[in-house]
């Protein structure tokens, strides 16, 4: 008897050692990450263009290879205008070859949105914009500020909605365990 119970917990152990184990980031969902989500089915990350500065087009799979946190927002939203700071504080700290913050406009002009980034001296994050107006649907939020993290290959990790503090303790700590993957 004593022999089958040492096969069982061998085998239970080497079981449980070949299955991929996913970090449970739903534990970071409190305090300022309350709101914080894991889908169990994410939606695929949206095949869409939107516009850089100068005007140009470019794709969130023009990030891939990083982790990218993207950022909705607006200049009409007062929460979305107090995130902003954050994160273009996080993006210098922790912006580089693996991590983008990517913060796309919902304005009607982008001049709006750049005349707030000149304002609030907000340097270190690239100003993007929607001029569809379209994300919001293709990424199925239901308001802004919304973030979302994107893995290397595109796949969503985690989503935010609403302002979050990116210098919080909280905080740090899930970009921690997603930056660790």
């Amino acid at each position: 008897m004593l022999l089958i119970a040492v096969f069982a917990c061998i085998f239970v152990i080497v079981q449980s050692c070949s299955i991929e184990q996913k970090p449970n980031l739903q534990r970071f969902a409190k305090g300022g990450l309350k709101k914080l989500q894991v889908l169990d089915t994410p939606p695929p990350q949206p095949q869409m263009t939107f516009k850089t500065a100068d005007g140009s087009d470019i794709s969130l799979k023009d990030f891939r290879g990083k982790t990218v946190l993207l950022n909705v927002w607006a200049t009409w939203c007062v929460p979305c205008v107090a995130e902003i700071p954050s994160l273009d504080m996080l993006q210098a700290q922790k912006g580089g070859d693996n991590f983008v913050v990517v913060t796309i406009s919902m304005d009607r002009h982008i001049g709006d949105a750049n005349a707030f980034f000149d304002k609030a001296d907000i340097h270190a994050l690239s100003l993007y914009h929607d001029p569809s107006y379209s994300i919001s649907a293709k990424v199925d939020v239901q308001g802004i500020p919304i973030s979302i993290f994107y893995g290397p290959q595109g796949k969503e990790i985690v989503r935010i909605p609403g302002d979050v503090n990116w210098q919080s303790v909280e905080t740090v700590a899930l970009l921690d365990a997603i930056l660790s993957k």
